[in-house]
């Protein structure tokens, strides 16, 4: 069995909107939608001062976004046991969710599990 790892960061994003959990949120169900991936569980975080988590539990594993409003920075992480073309959709489809920014940081890794 394949473990497929997206680890994503974009740069330059607007504060406001990485503040905004609905925003988020909805960026969160098209990354979920694009993979397509079976989505379980969706929950959503805003932190104090600033800040929101969103994390999706799918059937093939999770999706989760961090933002840092501060910084305008965007973190994805997606693990999944489907197809290493559903972590490439889901970061493709959060880009184009992004009013702005540019995509700074893509790590993807395929793990070979025992199973």
């Amino acid at each position: 069995m394949k473990l497929f790892i997206s680890l994503a960061i974009w740069s330059a994003c607007p504060s406001r909107w990485l503040d905004d959990p609905d925003a988020l949120r909805a960026v969160l169900e098209g990354a979920v939608r694009a993979g397509p991936f079976t989505l379980l569980q969706l929950v959503v975080q805003r932190f104090q001062p600033q800040g929101v988590t969103a994390c999706a539990v799918v059937a093939e594993s999770h999706l989760a976004l961090h933002s840092w409003p501060e910084e305008g920075r965007l973190f994805l992480d997606i693990a999944s046991c489907s197809t290493r073309e559903s972590t490439q959709r889901s970061v493709a489809a959060v880009t184009e969710m992004l009013p702005s920014g540019r995509l700074e940081i893509l790590d993807e890794r395929v793990i070979e599990t025992g199973g």
